[in-house]
């Protein structure tokens, strides 16, 4: 057993200095000397953090995962063959491929399991609240997981390629094979339900509400987008219940932006205007300390592959198609020269030339590319209600509450004659950048069309083995029972 606390150990590479920022969680463990067994609470919550950290990192929620869900999506390109040149040409296989938050997100699982699993330390209300948020994590992990790595539950195919799960401690022997994709969606549901029956309302730290940790409310939200995906008889309405449970408990903790701070609330330098605010439901600990764990750093960093002044590594674009669908009034584009969508800077050499975004700012309060990263948003709840709406036959509502979000963002006006793809079009709008869009059109099986700047696979229809990532050949070997996707 001591053997595997010591590799949980290299995990965190930390050095002994404490954090020193009061949003950080408590990252620091025991030396790996004195880790025998977790037996205290202490030992517990590290365990959680490490969960939290694998998350975190730069090949999964820290830079990749979010990245992904737009380089392969219709709104965004990739210039000058910088970065997922695999990706955005969707031109991936087993040995070649940009996708390294597989073994991640198993990392983190695999520490929420030790939580989970924990029967030495007495179950304390805290104890009670760490495996709620150890249960929310690993279910967002699988959820992820059988996302990208499966197909949808609704297209009808290939339900076999769900993703292996792994629910017990720790063990190098065994060799997993792939779950159903229903039996994935069943453990994803029942670990986000435990958690959000487990979990706080509102986690504090320093006496402040604190998102960078799991609440109630970014449980409920992650239900909704499950409910919204597997669809089975029932799903739409679960979805919209608990769409509606955040949306209709607002408070000073947890409520919607307002269209006048928008744009500070991405792109400004002030920490206490952009982070841990009412419409964040659950965003990354982005510190210097973090960093050294999850690997971001200035070359790694999100907005280094966004931002238009972060130097060599500036990769991606959103298309011009999708920078003139806004309306100039919207808050989400602003100004051309100094918006959230800036044509300012971008390359001669596309195209047509694409638009930067400024939602990933390079300087900010605490330093180069130093914000924290924002992965649930209030918005989602909102949007997802709608989606709700228009699955449980509620149109006129659905649309009376789209054209209503849209105005809170001075955005369009829509005419519900295709409904679910107004809402489409919004969520787009509303959530670029922040690793949504691909997903999207996967949950409805519909064709990905890419207009403009696309080199190959410009047009894939919903059925294609390419809306499934393909399992690198290291998983593959490492495990004999582990199936590659068909196709691949």
């Amino acid at each position: 057993m001591k053997k595997y606390f010591y590799i949980i150990a290299s995990f965190f590479l930390l050095s002994a200095a404490n954090a020193c920022s009061e949003k950080e969680l408590d990252l620091f463990p025991p030396s790996s000397d004195d880790i025998q067994d977790i037996n205290t609470e202490d030992k517990l919550q590290k365990f959680l953090n490490g969960g939290y950290l694998s998350l975190a990192s730069v090949n999964a929620f820290g830079t990749d995962i979010l990245a992904f869900g737009d380089v392969l999506s219709d709104h965004l390109y990739v210039t000058n063959a910088k970065a997922y040149v695999l990706t955005t040409n969707m031109n991936y296989n087993a040995l070649n491929n940009d996708f390294g938050f597989y073994g991640t997100l198993y990392d983190a699982i695999m520490s929420c399991n030790m939580v989970i699993n924990n029967t030495q330390v007495a179950e304390t209300e805290n104890v009670k609240r760490i495996k709620a948020e150890a249960k929310i994590l690993r279910g967002f992990a699988y959820f992820t997981l059988v996302n990208y790595y499966s197909p949808t539950p609704t297209s009808g195919i290939n339900q076999e390629y769900g993703v292996p799960l792994v629910l017990g401690n720790y063990d190098a022997s065994i060799q997993p094979a792939r779950a159903t994709v229903q039996e994935v969606y069943n453990q994803v549901i029942s670990d986000l339900t435990a958690g959000a029956n487990g979990a706080q309302d509102t986690p504090m730290l320093d006496g402040k509400a604190s998102k960078v940790t799991f609440s109630k409310r970014a449980a409920k939200l992650l239900l909704s987008r499950v409910y919204l995906t597997r669809r089975a008889p029932g799903d739409a309405q679960l979805a919209l219940q608990y769409a509606s449970d955040i949306v209709n408990s607002q408070n000073e903790d947890y409520a919607p932006i307002a269209s006048g701070v928008y744009q500070t609330y991405f792109s400004g330098t002030n920490e206490a205007t952009s982070e841990n605010q009412p419409e964040t439901i659950w965003e990354l600990d982005v510190t210097t300390s973090t960093n050294v764990v999850t690997g971001l750093g200035a070359n790694k960093a999100l907005p280094t592959l966004y931002n238009r002044l972060s130097g060599d590594r500036r990769a991606l674009l959103f298309t011009r198609n999708f920078y003139d669908s806004f309306p100039s009034t919207d808050v989400r584009k602003g100004p051309a020269a100094t918006g959230l969508l800036t044509t300012t800077g971008v390359p001669a050499t596309d195209n047509p030339v694409g638009v930067w975004t400024n939602k990933y700012p390079r300087l900010t309060g605490d330093g180069n590319f130093m914000r924290n990263i924002k992965i649930l948003r209030f918005a989602e709840a909102q949007l997802n209600r709608i989606e709700a709406l228009y699955l449980t036959g509620q149109n006129s509502t659905a649309l009376t509450e789209l054209n209503m979000f849209a105005a809170s963002r001075n955005g369009s006006t829509y005419t519900g004659a295709n409904l679910l793809n107004d809402i489409l079009t919004e969520k787009g709008k509303e959530f670029y950048g922040e690793g949504q869009r691909f997903l999207d059109l996967k949950r409805h099986n519909l064709a990905l069309v890419k207009n403009s700047n696309c080199v190959m696979n410009c047009n894939v229809p919903a059925s294609d083995k390419l809306f499934v990532l393909p399992i690198s050949q290291n998983a593959l070997n490492y495990n004999m029972n582990l199936k590659q996707y068909p196709g691949y």
